[in-house]
């Protein structure tokens, strides 16, 4: 997943209120391990392999004890289930969607006069 979306994506979470406290690293691990879900048979659950494949163990370790206090994220028996349906059916659209939706709301954002 190239930077530029994750950040994107990071950016967006950070304006709302739920995960407006979690670290920039938090809402990152967060973004990848629901982008690397995606299309897989349970894409709401991230077994601990796959989380420690996304970063090293310390990293992840503190980003998914973060997400669950902040109720983001469950932990289940080899891994965690992620709360945040929202993200996770954003990434399940068609890409050619997401391009429209966030151009959109590029537009909406920075473009249209206040």
């Amino acid at each position: 997943m190239r930077d530029s979306v994750v950040f994107a994506q990071v950016r967006a979470l950070q304006g709302r209120k739920r995960s407006a406290r979690l670290s920039a690293t938090a809402l990152e691990i967060h973004v990848r391990a629901v982008a690397d879900r995606t299309g897989a048979a349970y894409p709401a659950f991230v077994p601990d392999e796959r989380l420690d494949a996304i970063a090293p163990g310390p990293v992840t370790t503190m980003a998914a004890l973060e997400l669950c206090m902040a109720g983001m994220w469950y932990r289940a028996s080899d891994g965690y289930v992620i709360a945040d349906l929202d993200l996770i059916e954003h990434f399940a659209r068609p890409v050619g969607r997401r391009w429209l939706h966030a151009v959109g709301r590029f537009f909406k954002e920075y473009l249209i006069p206040v």
